[in-house]
């Protein structure tokens, strides 16, 4: 959050709290270090930031003030927030509201007319504190002008959504490590697990699942830098567009399978709190929630997906897909194809309600062939520099874990199914 608040303050170019707030963000000194928390949510509306009712007024000395509750407000600690806000006679919807800075303490550090009504009892990521706020005249700043705050927030989004997929690319990674020592230690039925070709089997393909998800979120995070960087191709930026929720929603989703699995690995003690391993499983699952769910991600890559982003998206995967190597023919000819079938797809039923209804798996198709694409070349890489086939093998392990996830949907059958009406 804090990389995206100085993120979203440098977009905006108001110089005075860029001057304000930048230089605290990204402080090595732990005196002047400043965190961001992010003040979205609301009972209302969730992810539809749309419905906000936090109300701005200006008082008697024409300063910004905040009234409303927000429901789920990330980082309460911190010392300073990014939050939206409908000024006062603004119209409805997304296009009225404001994004607004917030320092919630003043020099004496006392709450600046906010009431903590109580911190949530989460699942996980308990380290990081989130309350339920009210805002009974908070002092508040103007970011971007007064109107299409959703708008000035998306450079925030955008990293946080990225900061996701990293942090669940490192959850899978810690798990995978611990399981993998486990294996070498843990003797069952006259052997350690690490000599059983079926414990063996299950930890090549969550390392394959790792190793995709690992490739998908650099290669955005490769993107993101060449963007701020301001050397990102047309094309390249078309990918990043569509990229950026693909690449949160499939390593959460990667990230969740992945840790439940990890914890079956260590049998009864995974399941035991003083061994740590729960933890994972638990903070896992906030990668799947926090900053979009599935679904509401997958709706966002259908509004990015066109004929411009998803030619961007082909011409990557045709690239990355070219190989020499009998051993990742198949996986590349399965990552094109699996690609096509998606965008053929999005074109046969763009009109029609079977768009959102298969959105999801739309979504996961192209990051998980997309993935797919990227483990291939870097496979060629190394049995070219390396002389190591090991790369090759977890393209090959990926592939067979499933990549095509498109269907044919029946919105009444899917109706009757899931809402059990008589």
């Amino acid at each position: 959050m804090n990389d995206g608040a100085a993120r979203a303050l440098l977009a905006s170019a108001n110089q005075s709290l860029i001057e304000r707030a930048v230089p605290h963000l990204t402080s090595r000194d732990p005196a002047q270090f400043w965190t961001s928390g992010q003040w979205m949510t609301e009972n209302i509306g969730g992810s539809d930031l749309g419905m906000s009712e936090t109300e701005a007024r200006r008082d008697e000395q024409g300063l910004w003030r905040l009234h409303g509750r927000k429901w789920f407000t990330s980082a309460a600690t911190s010392q300073m927030a990014l939050t939206l806000a409908r000024p006062m006679g603004n119209p409805d919807g997304a296009r009225g509201l404001a994004l607004f800075y917030v320092e919630p303490r003043d020099a004496e550090c006392r709450l600046q007319n906010i009431e903590i009504q109580r911190l949530k009892d989460k699942l996980g990521t308990r380290k990081v504190p989130t309350a339920e706020l009210l805002l009974t005249g908070t002092p508040a700043l103007p970011v971007a002008g007064l109107s299409d705050g959703v708008r000035a927030i998306a450079p925030m989004l955008n990293l946080t959504r990225t900061w996701n997929a990293v942090s669940a690319v490192a959850t899978m990674r810690r798990g995978l490590a611990l399981a993998r020592d486990y294996a070498k230690k843990r003797i069952a039925f006259g052997s350690p697990l690490a000599r059983k070709p079926l414990h063996l089997d299950t930890l090549a393909c969550l390392q394959a699942e790792f190793e995709a998800a690992f490739h998908l979120t650099f290669h955005v995070v490769e993107l993101i830098g060449r963007d701020e960087a301001r050397v990102l191709s047309p094309s390249g930026k078309n990918l990043l567009r569509l990229l950026t929720p693909i690449v949160k929603l499939t390593t959460a989703q990667q990230a969740v399978a992945a840790t439940s699995e990890i914890l079956e690995a260590f049998g009864g003690a995974g399941y035991i709190e003083d061994t740590g391993l729960p933890l994972l499983l638990r903070d896992a699952q906030v990668f799947s929630i926090w900053e979009g769910t599935t679904n509401v991600l997958a709706l966002d890559a259908l509004r990015v997906a066109n004929a411009e982003t998803l030619s961007a998206l082909k011409a990557r995967v045709a690239e990355c897909a070219k190989t020499n190597d009998v051993r990742l023919i198949e996986p590349g000819r399965h990552a094109i194809q699996a690609l096509d079938k998606a965008a053929a797809w999005f074109d046969r039923n763009a009109a029609t309600s079977a768009l959102e209804a298969g959105a999801r798996r739309f979504a996961l198709t192209l990051g998980r062939s997309y993935a797919l694409a990227l483990m291939v070349r870097h496979a060629q890489w190394s049995l070219d520099h390396e002389h190591d086939a090991r790369a090759a093998i977890a393209a090959q392990r990926f592939r067979q874990g499933g990549v095509d996830l498109t269907t044919t949907e029946d919105i009444e059958a899917s109706r009757a199914l899931a809402m059990d009406e008589e």
